[in-house]
């Protein structure tokens, strides 16, 4: 009698992950159409930028790279391709990893990135935002896991569910569908001018002022990526408003002895006379308004060329 009932439980159990298994294969094919088919917002350029751009130059970043970098523009001066691949809020961990999935398929002749003072602080931020990138586990797993496994053993558990890899951006894909968000080859420009009484916010938040090692791993993976495919890479810093003190920022300056250790170009515009409280360039103390970014751009663009004769 026993042994039937527990024949029947087990059958039940079954049935059950049974269901569970095909309610998580539907709904999670549905939400990765929906998020594979956007054509607008930050996803849609993430996935251009993973699986279809072809770009001669490809931009990297948080906001200051998103909002800074106007690639119509670099394609007018360098006569080269280019994308913007900056994205907001995002830290070195997402930008290694993407690059990395970007040049599995392709290889740029340059690329830029927007380094921010902070890049190696320890943030919490900086984990939690990794979740935009669990759509593509499935296709890039030897790249992602390495990185999405800092912040949970149990990534491949976790992401074994489909309707999980879409879970925590279903919701902007929707109102990205809702409301398009335009860009211009990932460059979205911001208008408007930043007023004298405005303060200067950080741009994201940190827990200590010690460097966490895993961002510092993640540099150094992201140039000998670069390095490894024989792409050219500069790092730049993006203009402020007022002129900010970065003598003690143990992360900005072990960023600098870093590229000087791998040869890196360093364009710094941090403090550059050119843009200090010149408020009609800027939306906000810390990013450049369109006028701004091009005035930046034209002279990030000379450096480019004379560093690496391009004509």
């Amino acid at each position: 009698m026993k042994k039937n009932h527990y024949l029947k439980t087990t059958i039940k159990l079954i049935k059950f992950v049974v269901f569970i298994l095909a309610i998580d294969f539907l709904l999670g094919t549905f939400a990765k159409h929906i998020f594979f088919s956007q054509e607008t917002g930050k996803y849609a350029r993430a996935t251009h930028a993973i699986q279809e751009t072809e770009a001669d130059v490809l931009i990297f970043g948080s906001s200051h790279a998103h909002r800074h970098y106007i690639p119509n523009l670099f394609e007018e001066l360098l006569q080269k391709t280019c994308y913007n691949a900056g994205a907001e809020g995002q830290q070195l961990l997402y930008h290694t990893v993407l690059q990395q999935m970007i040049l599995k398929r392709t290889q740029p002749e340059l690329i830029i990135l927007n380094i921010d003072k902070d890049f190696l602080f320890t943030s919490q931020e900086a984990y939690d935002r990794l979740g935009d990138l669990h759509p593509y586990y499935e296709e890039h797993r030897e790249e992602l896991k390495p990185i999405l496994g800092l912040k949970s053993k149990l990534v491949d558990v976790k992401l074994f569910f489909k309707s999980y890899q879409t879970n925590s951006t279903i919701v902007h894909a929707i109102r990205y569908y809702l409301s398009p968000q335009l860009d211009y080859k990932g460059y979205r420009p911001l208008n408007g001018e930043a007023k004298p009484d405005q303060k200067l916010q950080d741009d994201i938040k940190i827990l200590s002022n010690e460097i966490d090692p895993n961002f510092e791993s993640a540099l150094y993976r992201f140039i000998e990526t670069a390095r490894n495919k024989g792409v050219k890479l500069v790092f730049v810093t993006s203009p402020k408003l007022y002129r900010i003190d970065v003598s003690n920022n143990v992360s900005f300056n072990r960023i600098k002895e870093i590229a000087k250790e791998k040869n890196v170009m360093f364009i710094d515009f941090f403090n550059a006379e050119e843009f200090l409280k010149q408020y009609e360039l800027f939306h906000d103390p810390s990013h450049l308004n369109h006028t701004g970014a091009k005035k930046f751009n034209t002279l990030i663009i000379d450096q480019i060329k004379n560093q690496y004769k391009w004509e």
